[in-house]
């Protein structure tokens, strides 16, 4: 399927890595000019590098980094006004950073509750006050949240962090009503259990403290799940690209579960 997204423009947060960095790949491959964001200026840069230079892609786009951190309102606010100057106008944004401490409730301490929702609540909240005055100016837009399967279903570990995710499949469903008059279309991904390069490094050190290979360490974090299988990196990105382009132009306000079967809902 041609998804037509050649010199289309996107910004792509938390792109540095993990899921983030691997949608602004594939984006990148169909023809997408990119402004990558995230913390680390030599990480982001490094990304940018990597995505440019890529040959399996034969893309000639502009990958543009800009380091910002996303929990103050002037640095959103700068990178919107940084993309848009570069890119000349933004077409998707997709609001990917975010992070959350795993660990018993009662554990974690009052600065992790609030790092949580700060950097990927209102982080994702303040990029859409900033670019979505711009696509409604332009009668045109695509906002992808990547959220969680956990804000469905919360697990033990993860309870803010669930709260959080939860948080944001309202929040996309509420703007899909605010947004749709303006022809911006606005949905969420919720991943499942991931294999991101953070998940397989912990599965290493637990296999080597197992005395197993990463295999099949990863077989028996897959058994749990229905489909039998780990989520990877490329399944959120090829539907992120997707939802995306304008094949879809029928559908905002949806959340959209990849998990392995492992949620159920209604």
């Amino acid at each position: 399927m041609d998804l037509e997204l050649q010199g289309k423009t996107a910004i792509v947060t938390g792109a540095s890595q993990g899921i983030g960095h691997e949608i602004a790949r594939q984006l990148h491959g169909e023809g997408v000019a990119l402004v990558l964001v995230s913390r680390h200026d030599e990480t982001l840069s490094r990304a940018a590098r990597s995505i440019a230079s890529d040959r399996s892609s034969r893309s000639t786009a502009p990958v543009h980094p800009i380091a910002a951190d996303l929990t103050l309102r002037a640095e959103v606010e700068r990178v919107a006004e940084q993309a848009i100057a570069r890119l000349g106008a933004v077409n998707i944004l997709v609001n990917n950073a975010g992070r959350a401490r795993t660990g018993a409730f009662f554990d974690l301490r009052e600065e992790d509750l609030q790092e949580v929702w700060q950097v990927k609540a209102f982080g994702y909240v303040r990029m859409v006050r900033a670019l979505a005055p711009h696509m409604k100016d332009r009668k045109s837009g695509s906002i992808i949240n990547i959220v969680g399967s956990t804000g469905r279903t919360p697990t033990q570990d993860f309870i803010v962090g669930s709260m959080v995710n939860a948080a944001l499949v309202n929040f996309t469903r509420g703007m899909a009503r605010e947004l749709a008059p303006f022809n911006v279309r606005i949905n969420s991904i919720s991943p499942g259990w991931t294999l991101t390069e953070r998940l397989e490094r912990s599965l290493e050190l637990q296999a080597g403290a197992q005395g197993v290979t990463l295999e099949e360490m990863i077989r028996r974090e897959a058994r749990g799940i229905p489909l039998n299988r780990l989520v990877v990196m490329q399944e959120v990105a090829r539907l992120t690209l997707l939802l995306a382009s304008d094949q879809l132009p029928s559908m905002t306000g949806e959340d959209i579960i990849v998990d392995g079967g492992v949620t159920p809902s209604v």
